[in-house]
């Protein structure tokens, strides 16, 4: 039995979705042609546009964020800036955004062409690459418009779970982005079973889990082809087993946890 204050959970941060590992896994083609947008901008050449597509839960952020940290790392050439475009629907609200990551805070009563100025003021004094995920959330697209025109050596990536959203791209930001694509397949079976056991050694006190415990949260993992599911059930087992103040997440723990996720998924539909 676990004792006060004792808990099977050492590092909860690498349960999150949006956890960053040192090392990624099974996106190295990905990664590489990520690379090679950038690669131009280290010898002051404009660098080329990526459109990433794929369906949620399937790693897309991860490799732009574990990309960023890397150069952020090894580079002070080029600047990288990641806006979620969720709640940075706007071609505002996206100025403000970045004014806030690049330091500049007296964004109060300025207009977006003031702002703007701001923004190319501190980016054009070198290079810079700029992540716009969940892209399709936008309502305008005025800011890429903008950024293509004004900012001398940049690489833009969007990203998307819905291919079809370039169709619907206005024919000026089209042609000025000219985008290569990039699609991220889902992850296979063995894939979804290799990153789930990094993140429960990363996660857990070590002999945690028992094998038939993870076999069934990998089975559903894989069966709705999404992580998400899988690291919901890691946390909704581990906590479920210290409900019962067990040193041990058992099989019938995560069962408890999938009937509650399906519960969820019953309730919203």
């Amino acid at each position: 039995m676990l004792g006060d204050g004792e808990t099977l959970i050492k590092n909860p941060i690498a349960l999150d979705f949006d956890f960053v590992p040192k090392e990624l896994s099974y996106r190295d083609n990905e990664l590489a042609l990520l690379v090679s947008c950038i690669k131009p901008l280290l010898s002051n050449i404009n660098g080329k546009n990526l459109l990433m597509f794929g369906k949620p839960g399937i790693g897309k952020t991860v490799v732009i964020k574990h990309l960023f940290n890397e150069l952020s790392d090894e580079t002070s050439t080029v600047v990288p800036l990641y806006i979620n475009c969720w709640q940075k629907n706007t071609t505002y609200k996206v100025m403000v955004e970045l004014c806030e990551l690049i330091g500049y805070k007296f964004t109060h009563n300025k207009n977006t062409e003031e702002l703007f100025s701001v923004i190319k003021r501190y980016l054009n004094k070198g290079a810079v690459v700029i992540a716009f995920d969940e892209i399709d959330k936008v309502e305008d697209l005025d800011f890429l418009y903008m950024l293509l025109e004004g900012l001398y050596r940049k690489t833009i990536f969007l990203i998307t779970n819905y291919k079809e959203w370039l169709l619907k791209l206005d024919e000026r930001i089209r042609s000025r982005l000219t985008l290569q694509m990039q699609e991220f397949k889902e992850y296979n079976y063995d894939q979804i079973k290799g990153i789930l056991i990094k993140r429960i050694n990363a996660a857990f006190v070590p002999e945690v889990w028992e094998d038939d415990a993870i076999i069934a949260v990998v089975d559903k993992a894989a069966k709705h082809k999404d992580l998400r599911v899988g690291l919901n059930l890691l946390k909704e087992s581990a906590d479920n087993a210290e409900g019962e103040a067990k040193r041990k997440v058992t099989k019938a723990h995560v069962e408890r946890a999938i009937a509650g996720l399906d519960e969820q998924k019953i309730q919203k539909n």
